[in-house]
C-alpha cells in the first residue's frame, strides 16, 4: 500500500494502473515516462525550476559513480545493520533529498537481514528524473522537504545526505520505533579544495543536533574520514560542481583547481543517528 498522499488534500494516493496516481478527491498526477511523480504544487515553488540544475546533477553522478564515496556508503550500511533494531524485517526507507538517487540505491539496498522498500524525493525535477530512470526498483517523486506528501508514522528509516532537514516533518512521517540518519560535512571536509579557493580555511560547522534534538533523541555520531586521490582535471571539476564552491567563487580562484591534474582531498563526514 502506498504511503504517499495528495499534496493538496492529504488523502491517500493510489496507482490507477493507467499511468496516473489519483486520490479520493480526484486530484490526479501523471507518471512521467521515467517513472516518477511530480508532487510539488506550484505554490510551494520559490523559482521555476527549484533545486539542483542539470549540470550539477550530471557532475554528481559522474563523480559518485567512480566510487570515491564508497567508504561512506559502507559506513551507513554497517550502522543500519549493526546498530539499528527494527520491529520487522520489512521496512520502508525514505531518502529525503535524494538527488540523482545514488545514496538511496547504494546505502539502503541489500541490507543483511532486512528487506527495504525504498522511496526518495527531491525538489529538483532533474534529480528525480535521473534517479527514477536509473534506479527503477525504487520509487521517486518531486516534492519539498518542508511539506512531504507522505502519511503520518509510515516510514521506518529516513536518510538525509547533505540535504536540508525539517525535523517537524521527519517526526510526523517516522514510525514510533524508526530512525533518522543524517550525513553532514565534518570540519575538514574537502579542506584542500577550500584552501585553494579562500585565503583562510574555515572548518565546517554543524547545527544538525541542535535542530533535531527538540523532537528526537540523539543516539550517537559516527565520524568517518578518508582521503581520495583525484587524478584528472575532469574528475576534480565534477567534484567541484557538486559543491557550493563552484557557484560562489570567482574564475581566477577556480583556476587554482581547474589547472591542476591531480589533488589529494580529505573527505570528512558526520553520520548522526536519531530516534523517537
Amino acid at each position: 500500500m502506498s504511503i504517499i498522499i495528495c499534496p493538496y488534500c492529504k488523502s491517500s494516493l493510489y496507482d490507477s494502473k493507467e499511468k496516473t496516481y489519483i486520490c479520493e478527491n480526484n486530484h490526479s498526477f501523471d507518471i512521467a515516462k521515467q517513472g516518477y511523480l511530480n508532487l510539488l504544487p506550484v505554490n510551494q515553488k520559490k523559482s521555476k525550476d527549484p533545486g539542483d540544475n542539470q549540470m550539477m546533477i550530471a557532475a554528481r553522478r559522474n563523480f559518485l559513480e567512480l566510487g570515491f564515496y564508497d567508504p561512506l556508503i559502507e559506513s551507513i550500511k554497517n550502522l543500519i545493520t549493526e546498530k539499528l533494531s527494527f520491529v520487522t524485517k520489512d521496512i520502508i526507507a525514505f531518502d529525503a533529498g535524494c538527488g540523482e538517487g545514488y545514496y538511496s540505491e547504494k546505502a539502503l539496498n541489500n541490507l543483511p537481514g532486512l528487506k527495504t522498500e525504498i522511496l526518495g524525493t527531491d525538489i529538483s525535477k532533474y534529480a528525480v528524473k535521473n534517479a527514477a530512470k536509473k534506479y527503477k526498483n525504487n520509487f521517486y517523486f518531486v516534492s519539498s522537504i518542508y511539506n512531504l506528501p507522505i502519511k503520518n508514522t509510515s516510514t521506518d528509516l529516513i536518510l538525509s545526505v547533505f540535504s536540508p532537514i525539517m525535523a517537524e516533518e521527519f517526526k510526523r512521517i517516522l514510525s514510533k520505533q524508526g530512525y533518522v540518519i543524517i550525513v553532514s560535512p565534518a570540519p575538514n571536509h574537502l579542506r584542500e579544495i577550500a584552501e585553494l579557493i579562500y585565503d583562510t580555511f574555515r572548518p565546517h560547522t554543524s547545527n544538525i543536533v541542535e535542530k533535531m534534538t527538540p523532537l528526537f533523541k540523539h543516539d550517537f555520531t559516527k565520524k568517518i574520514t578518508f582521503k581520495i586521490d583525484l587524478k584528472s582535471t575532469e574528475v576534480l571539476l565534477s567534484l567541484l560542481k557538486m559543491t557550493p564552491y563552484y557557484w560562489s567563487t570567482g574564475i581566477e580562484r577556480l583556476e587554482n583547481i581547474t589547472n591542476k591534474n591531480e589533488l589529494s582531498v580529505t573527505c570528512d563526514f558526520n553520520i548522526d543517528i536519531f530516534s523517537q
